[in-house]
């Protein structure tokens, strides 16, 4: 599910650009410091994006310090200091990659998830242990997931919702401070999580056709290519307007870029047939 939630580069000032970074490099450098060197590998844009938002919602202005990064160690660049924020979305990324691997594993019997599910044990552990509300919640949706799955449930909504919760849950954190904000942001996280599990379920139909691995779109009447866009364009247009109701909120240009734009853009690939699984699959710092 890894990897829909981008920024549109073009469109971003430098300074939002830079500021982007920033968030990136200072999740990367939680992920280090918080669970070691190796899981930093595992770094996705969508636990950067995460780090904005709940930024985003804080009384106090985030700091900015300079620090040194292993894609190029003598170039000193601009990184957000550790701060809560940076490590709840460090946990995050740990958790949601455990449980990829974990399901990677015994779906289709990965050899790669084989190999790396021991590396992430103890760092699954430790962030549990920090957060375990959060490891719990994760872990329901996902139980309620797998069962919607083994069903083979022919309605695509039906795996969505329960995807969608899960965002909800990681979204809903007492980072965000007033209740009304927390609503806002469960919400806005639970359409998220129907966006990005519809879109990943129609790219991946072939590959899962191939390996007899569930997907919804497999197994109902065929739904028309355009109703699913409209219903993603609907998913985003939500998403958009309960995002607007946090007022006042900072990093809103970065936020309104990769919901209005890169998320659309995502989409477009999608449906056009020209989004990269390797670019997708494997983030590089930026």
């Amino acid at each position: 599910m890894f990897g829909y939630i981008r920024i549109y580069k073009d469109e971003l000032k430098v300074k939002e650009y830079n500021l982007f970074k920033a968030y990136y490099c200072g999740v990367c450098q939680a992920i280090k410091r918080d669970y070691g060197f190796p899981a930093r590998y595992f770094l996705s844009y969508d636990a950067a994006f995460l780090a904005v938002l709940l930024s985003s919602v804080q009384e106090t202005s985030p700091a900015v310090c300079t620090g040194r990064c292993m894609a190029n160690p003598l170039l000193r660049r601009p990184m957000m200091s550790r701060d809560n924020v940076l490590h709840y979305a460090a946990a995050v990324n740990v958790l949601l990659v455990w449980f990829k691997l974990r399901d990677d594993l015994a779906d289709s019997r990965s050899i790669k998830a084989a190999l790396l599910l021991p590396l992430m044990y103890r760092k699954r552990k430790k962030a549990q242990k920090r957060y375990p509300d959060l490891y719990e919640g994760i872990s329901k949706a996902l139980e309620e997931l797998s069962q919607i799955e083994k069903e083979r449930s022919r309605m695509p909504d039906a795996p969505a919702a329960a995807f969608g919760r899960l965002m909800a849950g990681i979204f809903d954190t007492p980072l965000a401070g007033k209740d009304e904000v927390r609503r806002i942001l469960s919400h806005a996280g639970f359409l998220l999580g129907r966006f990005i599990y519809l879109l990943d379920a129609w790219e991946d139909r072939k590959a899962d056709q191939k390996k007899g691995a569930y997907n919804p779109f497999l197994l109902g009447e065929a739904l028309d290519e355009k109703e699913l866009q409209l219903s993603l364009d609907y998913t985003l247009s939500e998403l958009a307007n309960s995002l607007s109701l946090l007022q006042p909120m900072r990093n809103r240009e970065i936020i309104e870029n990769i919901v209005y734009l890169g998320l659309k853009n995502a989409q477009d690939s999608v449906f056009g047939g020209q989004y990269s699984k390797k670019e997708k699959r494997h983030e590089r710092p930026i």
